[in-house]
C-alpha cells in the first residue's frame, strides 16, 4: 500500500461521521444510510486513484455518496417504504418528557423528511455539518444565493409546520411564465 493510498483512507475514515449523518439525511433512515455509506466507500476505495489531491476531498466524497443515492433511487419502486428502527431510549430520565422529546424529534424529522432534497441538502450542509454558505454551494454545484434563498425556505417551511394543502394552494395559484 502506497503512502498516497494510506493517505486517503485515513481521510476517509476521518470523515466517516460526517459522511454517515449525510447519508442519512439523504436517505431518512439508518439502515439505508448505512447501506448507502457503506456502498459508497467501497466505490471510493475502489475509485481512490481518480481523487485528485487539488480538489476538496469532502466535496468528492459527498458527491459519490450523492451519485450512488440518486443510482439507487432510479433502480428502486419509487414508493417503496422502510421501517426505522428507534435507537434505546435513557430509561433513567422521566418517561413523560421522553415521550414529549421523542414526539417532538419525530415531527420535525417528518417535515424534514418532506422537504425537497434541494432544501432538505442545503440545510444539511448548513445547519447540521455547519458549512459556510460558499462550501455548500461548491458541493451542490450552485450559486451561493441559491443555497441562501433554500435555507431561508427550509427554515419557514418548518416553521410554518405541516403545509400539504398550503403548498398545493400556492402552487395553483401562481401565475403561469
Amino acid at each position: 500500500m502506497t503512502t498516497q493510498e494510506q493517505a486517503f483512507r485515513q481521510r476517509l475514515i476521518d470523515m466517516l461521521p460526517i459522511l454517515r449523518r449525510y447519508c442519512y439525511a439523504l436517505t431518512g433512515d439508518r439502515h439505508n444510510a448505512d447501506d448507502l455509506l457503506q456502498a459508497s466507500v467501497e466505490k471510493a476505495l475502489q475509485r481512490w486513484q481518480q481523487y485528485q489531491p487539488d480538489t476538496e476531498f469532502d466535496r468528492w466524497m459527498i458527491r459519490l455518496c450523492r451519485n450512488h443515492w440518486i443510482d439507487t433511487m432510479r433502480t428502486n419502486k419509487p414508493n417503496e417504504e422502510f421501517q426505522e428502527e428507534y435507537m434505546a431510549q435513557d430509561t433513567t430520565a422521566n418517561p413523560e418528557s421522553l415521550t414529549i422529546s421523542q414526539n417532538a424529534l419525530d415531527q420535525l424529522q417528518e417535515r424534514i423528511s418532506k422537504l425537497s432534497e434541494g432544501l432538505r441538502m442545503a440545510l444539511y450542509l448548513v445547519a447540521v455539518e455547519g458549512r459556510s454558505y460558499q462550501e455548500a454551494a461548491n458541493i451542490l454545484d450552485v450559486p451561493t444565493g441559491t443555497i441562501m434563498s433554500r435555507i431561508a425556505r427550509a427554515r419557514q417551511q418548518l416553521a410554518d409546520g405541516p403545509s400539504d394543502d398550503r403548498d398545493n394552494a400556492q402552487t395553483r395559484q401562481r401565475p403561469a411564465r
